[in-house]
């Protein structure tokens, strides 16, 4: 029964450390190119940010956040007593039709109670 578990363990210990080398590989090869470098910490970034904005925002009880990028809104509103995210991730050409389509969306959940 000894010989069956340590033939267990080394095997166990031998893919971890395959494991291992296959994933050191794998960010050796995607981190040597730098504008690919960049472009993973930057949108490791924006999803921080992201987290930390909505943490930060429902701690003191957040109604929404809208944002501009280029010539889209986008947004995201949230309602307390549902305990729920309306996110506009796909944007909307302004202002007033992004919230127009978030009251809706809202307005929907409303009604599936």
């Amino acid at each position: 029964m000894k010989a069956k578990s340590a033939a267990v363990e080394e095997t166990s210990s031998q893919y971890l450390t395959e494991r291992h080398n296959m994933i050191n590989w794998l960010v050796n090869r995607i981190f040597r190119w730098d504008p690919l470098r960049e472009a993973i910490f930057d949108e490791v970034r924006l999803y921080q940010s992201v987290d930390r904005s909505m943490w930060e925002y429902e701690r003191e009880n957040p109604t929404n956040l809208t944002w501009s990028e280029g010539n889209r809104w986008y947004g995201w509103t949230y309602n307390s007593q549902l305990k729920r995210y309306y996110f506009d991730d796909i944007g909307n050409e302004s202002l007033m039709g992004l919230w127009e389509d978030q009251w809706l969306r809202e307005a929907d959940g409303q009604k599936s109670l």
